[in-house]
């Protein structure tokens, strides 16, 4: 995600100047041809084409607010898995005890235990993270984030899984379970830990039901075909036909293209929000943030740094 103050004029330029390029030549071009040639009696009719790109206009405006409230309703899930941890953390450490659950036999084990079950869940958001930006799947190479966190044994056993973030909620469910006598106290502080997993599980499916469901591909198709079309013809119906280079209007009908086309592109670049580019949700930060809090529940003092931004982009 690009932080406040990180979209500078270099960086704009450094991802848009071939487009840049390509309308000021586009322009010129114009200009010669309506200057040298005896196409130049004449622009395009500018009314018809006015019409058109309002009418675009209001098209490409839909088009990036439904993209936004995907990348919006990505960051909101995000925010949740932050806060659901953070309480799930709270709801182990003190609910989770040899006090309130028979299954926990002394201290020794209580701690265990407790690392064990946020180790466990650090590992899950990590293993989501990678499955969102790897296609679904954990490349063999970004198992490597997750080792810390898992035995040997758990992680070779997890790889096997079709959807490993789904098998380390079942085997926290699995372990949750063991612990609980039949009293009544205890079913109510087991359901209370299954309730934070079944939150885990609303967020994950409403992570995967965005990564899954591609927006409408004519939609994206023709939004961009109709508007390169469009913004190609903005410097043929505005030029001058009094055959005098003029500067000055070279220079609006490249803009006017190029903010036109990079509306359409800033619409774009929303539609997918983890697949790990510059306006992405920030998984990687936020992860490292759930980490962060659920180590310092457990009382470990030597924690990881949070995640600065690196060039104006926190990941």
């Amino acid at each position: 995600m690009i932080v406040r103050g990180g979209t500078t004029l270099g960086r704009a330029l450094a991802q848009d100047w071939p487009a840049l390029l390509y309308f000021l030549l586009l322009s010129l071009t114009a200009e010669f041809i309506y200057d040298h040639t005896p196409l130049g009696h004449s622009a395009l009719p500018a009314l018809p084409l006015g019409t058109l790109i309002a009418a675009m206009s209001i098209f490409v405006a839909f088009k990036i607010n439904q993209s936004y409230e995907r990348w919006w309703e990505a960051r909101i899930l995000w925010g949740q898995m932050v806060n659901s941890s953070r309480a799930f953390g709270k709801e182990v450490t003190t609910l989770a005890t040899r006090k309130r659950l028979v299954g926990i036999r002394d201290p020794r084990h209580e701690r265990q235990l407790h690392t064990a079950l946020l180790y466990r869940h650090i590992a899950y958001i990590n293993t989501l993270r990678l499955m969102l930006r790897g296609g679904g799947t954990v490349a063999d190479g970004a198992w490597r984030e997750v080792e810390p966190f898992l035995d040997a044994q758990e992680l070779t056993w997890l790889k096997e899984a079709a959807n490993p973030a789904t098998r380390l909620i079942q085997k926290q469910a699995t372990v949750l379970s063991y612990l609980a006598g039949t009293d009544f106290q205890e079913q109510q502080i087991l359901l209370a830990l299954q309730a934070s997993l079944n939150r885990f599980y609303d967020i994950q499916g409403g992570c995967e039901r965005i990564k899954k469901t591609a927006f409408p591909e004519r939609v994206a198709f023709h939004t961009r075909l109709f508007a390169w079309i469009l913004a190609t013809l903005i410097p043929f119906a505005m030029i001058q036909t009094d055959h005098r280079f003029d500067a000055v209007a070279i220079l609006v009908e490249t803009f006017l293209a190029f903010v036109f086309i990079t509306i359409v592109k800033l619409g774009n670049e929303l539609n997918d929000p983890f697949e790990g580019k510059a306006n992405d949700t920030p998984m990687t930060a936020l992860c490292r943030t759930i980490e962060i809090d659920l180590r310092e529940q457990l009382g470990e003092r030597a924690v990881p740094p949070s995640l600065q931004p690196h060039k104006g982009v926190l990941m």
